[in-house]
């Protein structure tokens, strides 16, 4: 997706825009590294100890569910795993990056913002276990490309925040998604806005393109399967009553989706079936995440 003259233009003129502060960025980088080891992760992570604090919470938290207690970092990155622990780290970070803004009451909600964030990626790590014998989904991108696929709405309502309300307002007027919305008040979509806010945080494409196209999984030419993924679970979002404000109309499936991800109607349902049940564990993380 080539970058909207109109959203640069818009941008250059908005200052402390947030980037992925260095821990985060340095695990993306050591993660698929096979020399690295848990305690070299847990070193990484142990230079930010409120970050510290706020992993070992998680991983004690029932969103994970060990049987066992977890007292250190390195026995965190041990029974987790790295993977799992880089999710944590970037899931948490992101959260910090924009924090819920008590102050506003707007149509906007920011808690039902990443509720519905974090039911998406619950849900595409469950659609990812799904189709794992037939496509090479790693679940923990797939959870990650999930939870980040709306960031650019959160950016929208941050730092072009009366445009922002004007697309919601278009949206609920003229009963159309709010991406759709978007396009008419800025000419630009939120999807553009993730592209151009993430081109430095040196994501791993799996996660970045579902973020930029999981509106128009069409044109993605690359990674389409996880795209197509993310899409998905976006529209079983909806389905499941998981959005901002059901006031929004829900994007329409892309025909040939289900088909091309290998999955069956009773697949999708035992995906809904299981997520149902771990809402309160959503909760949890979410609350972990904001303190």
């Amino acid at each position: 997706m080539k970058m909207n003259e109109l959203l640069l233009d818009k941008i250059q003129h908005v200052a402390n825009l947030p980037t992925l502060p260095q821990i985060a960025s340095h695990l993306i980088h050591v993660i698929n590294d096979p020399l690295t080891s848990a305690s070299d992760v847990a070193f990484i992570i142990g230079q930010d100890l409120s970050l510290s604090a706020k992993v070992l919470r998680l991983a004690n938290s029932a969103f994970y569910g060990i049987p066992r207690s977890i007292t250190n970092i390195n026995n965190a990155v041990v029974i987790l795993g790295i993977k799992v622990i880089n999710t944590m780290v970037l899931s948490l970070t992101v959260f910090d990056l924009f924090p819920e803004d008590k102050k506003s009451k707007a149509i906007f909600d920011r808690k039902k913002f990443w509720l519905h964030s974090l039911s998406c990626g619950v849900i595409s790590k469950f659609l990812a276990a799904k189709v794992k014998k037939l496509i090479l989904f790693d679940p923990e991108e797939a959870f990650c490309a999930g939870l980040l696929h709306d960031i650019g709405k959160v950016v929208m309502e941050q730092y072009l925040h009366d445009d922002f309300q004007k697309a919601l307002a278009v949206s609920v007027e003229e009963n159309c998604t709010l991406y759709e919305a978007e396009m008419k008040v800025f000419g630009f979509s939120h999807c553009e806005v993730a592209e151009w806010l993430t081109q430095s945080w040196s994501l791993p494409f799996d996660i970045q393109l579902p973020m930029i196209y999981h509106h128009t999984p069409q044109d993605a030419l690359q990674c389409q399967e996880i795209v197509l993924l993310c899409h998905l679970a976006d529209i079983i979002c909806y389905e499941t009553g998981m959005t901002i404000d059901a006031k929004f109309r829900a994007p329409e499936l892309q025909p040939g989706t289900i088909e091309t991800l290998k999955l069956t109607t009773a697949d999708i349902e035992e995906v809904k079936n299981v997520y149902s049940k771990e809402l309160e564990k959503l909760t949890s993380f979410l609350e972990i995440a904001h303190n």
